[in-house]
């Protein structure tokens, strides 16, 4: 199978559903060609997911510039190894619970979109939790969580003929920059090299968020991808069912930042790979 193939999604989706149904505590590893990963349920509930594709809960609050690195690592060798990592940073003043609480929402919500549009071939439930370093606290519904991704999966389908994927290398073109001050940032970071998924992990922002503001700079003429993969049609390219309900959006942050949580109002080579992880302590700069 190819990148994004319409069944990597319903493969997994289908297995965490029933994960969901059956109340199930503990780890969904996945495996595939290209990237591999891991959701953590308890009790039913997405509690995190992770995946060397998309940025987790570090990168996005250190890439960002919303923690020091020196405050991260004096919070991390302080708390991670008792499991209060959250509440040391709420304590210290760090982040408020409810920024926390958003950021590890979109890092979840990521991995599980990455994870769907990968070549998966095995999904594996195991009781053992992996432990993630700040887990979603409550955690969230999987039958919402299922029916966002599927959307988020339906706006990626139409990106499949730019050529635009999370492996993706894009380049500038001649056109004037951006006046958006986000996408401009974006571009700033683009030199031809840097994939799609270094991209988001160099700015500390959500995978999805980025390649739906690669698809804005390309429809504007300002980026472009080399060998675009043909448009396919997809059993998942279509907006949702009725009865799916509003999708998840969590339009900004306590401090004022704008975050992405949900399909966007205004549509328009991997890294090293590694074993995921998903316990507490420092991971590896990127």
């Amino acid at each position: 199978m190819g990148v994004g193939t319409a069944s990597d999604g319903y493969v997994l989706l289908d297995v965490l559903s029933r994960l969901a149904e059956e109340r199930f505590s503990g780890t969904l590893w996945t495996e595939g060609a290209l990237v591999g990963g891991t959701v953590v349920l308890s009790s039913g509930l997405l509690v995190a997911a992770d995946t060397p594709v998309a940025p987790g809960v570090e990168f996005l609050l250190l890439a960002s510039g919303r923690i020091s690195r020196e405050d991260w690592g004096d919070a991390l060798a302080r708390a991670a190894p008792e499991g209060r990592l959250r509440a040391e940073l709420v304590e210290r003043g760090l982040i408020g619970d409810a920024s926390v609480q958003v950021v590890t929402q979109t890092a979840a919500m990521d991995a599980l979109f990455a994870l769907a549009l990968a070549d998966v071939f095995a999904c594996v439930p195991n009781p053992g939790v992996a432990d993630p370093l700040i887990p979603l606290a409550p955690g969230m519904d999987v039958g919402r969580v299922v029916r966002e991704t599927r959307r988020r999966l339906a706006v990626a389908s139409g990106w499949r003929g730019l050529g635009l994927h999370a492996r993706a290398h894009p380049r500038t073109t001649a056109a004037a920059p951006p006046i958006d001050e986000g996408r401009a940032e974006i571009l700033a970071q683009v030199n031809g090299r840097r994939t799609v998924s270094d991209l988001a992990f160099l700015l500390g922002r959500g995978l999805f968020a980025v390649m739906f503001d690669m698809a804005l700079l390309h429809r504007d003429g300002q980026i472009a991808f080399d060998q675009p993969q043909p448009a396919v049609s997809s059993a998942l390219s279509w907006p949702g069912h009725p009865d799916d309900g509003p999708p998840l959006v969590v339009s900004r942050l306590p401090n004022g930042e704008a975050e992405d949580l949900g399909t966007p109002a205004d549509p328009a080579n991997p890294p090293t790979r590694r074993r995921p992880k998903s316990r507490r302590g420092a991971r590896g700069s990127r």
